[in-house]
């Protein structure tokens, strides 16, 4: 009985420790980045809570296909004082096949408590990778 237990609480802590967290960390550097992409068309807007960026991601290579899973991200910015500070970051997984020289449309959202406060926010660190 004490060996089955320990075989279930050791598979309970596998299981959750294989959480996927990568909606909850943005800018690391150990992920894949896609090289072969174009981001183009990107849009900037405030809603009632948050900070929203759209586009279009292209696949510029001649010959690779991006498969599943993928993700985007990027961080958003604010300046103040002649400073720039940063606001957060969000990323979003993307779980289909992007063939070469073929584009798909993206968004993301930040949520902060007055969007106001950021009318002139930027983003950067914009990128596609793999884990």
């Amino acid at each position: 009985m004490k060996k089955y237990q320990i075989i279930v609480q050791s598979f309970l802590i596998l299981i959750i420790s294989c959480e996927n967290s990568t909606s909850e960390i943005t800018g690391s550097e150990n992920v894949d980045v896609i090289e072969h992409v174009n981001f183009s068309n990107i849009e900037k807007s405030l809603t009632e809570n948050s900070l929203s960026v759209a586009g279009v991601l292209t696949n510029s290579s001649s010959s690779i296909t991006i498969s599943p899973p993928w993700f985007i991200e990027c961080q958003f910015y604010y300046q103040n004082s002649g400073n720039t500070f940063l606001i957060g970051g969000e990323n979003m997984t993307i779980n289909n096949s992007l063939s070469p020289g073929v584009s798909v449309e993206w968004s993301m959202s930040y949520n902060v408590d007055n969007p106001g406060q950021y009318e002139n926010f930027t983003i950067n660190d914009l990128r596609a990778y793999k884990n």
